[in-house]
């Protein structure tokens, strides 16, 4: 969820494939070997598609899924709103710069953060 929402808002663009023309954020590097699961959010889409079509979007099923996943550790859960619109665009070079790489320095991380308008307490909780 962190992968999608930290480049253009969290609608659901990290799930979008490559395609002859058009280059999705699956394949960026910082998404490469990290963000995984898309399995996972592509059953859960088919599934609710069967029951109710054109209705849930992937961006809302991303954000409860996120929140589940917290929940089945023990976390806290919390309210999520739902409505939002998947994206059908993505920028693999949003992506490649907007989200820190396992490499930063805690400087550039509150400074990545911060551009987004997260605090240092929002950098360290999603951090794990």
């Amino acid at each position: 969820h962190f992968h999608d929402c930290f480049v253009n808002g969290c609608d659901g663009s990290v799930l979008l494939d490559d395609k002859p023309g058009f280059r999705g954020e699956k394949t960026s590097n910082p998404n490469r070997n990290s963000a995984r699961g898309f399995e996972v959010v592509d059953s859960v889409k088919a599934a609710v598609e069967r029951v109710c079509p054109g209705v849930v979007s992937c961006a809302d099923i991303l954000a409860i899924i996120a929140e589940q996943s917290v929940v089945l550790m023990n976390g806290p859960s919390w309210t999520i709103l739902l409505g939002r619109r998947d994206s059908t665009t993505a920028s693999l070079a949003a992506s490649n710069n907007d989200i820190p790489p396992p490499t930063s320095t805690l400087s550039q991380l509150i400074s990545k953060f911060q551009a987004k308008g997260l605090s240092v307490q929002e950098l360290v909780a999603l951090s794990g």
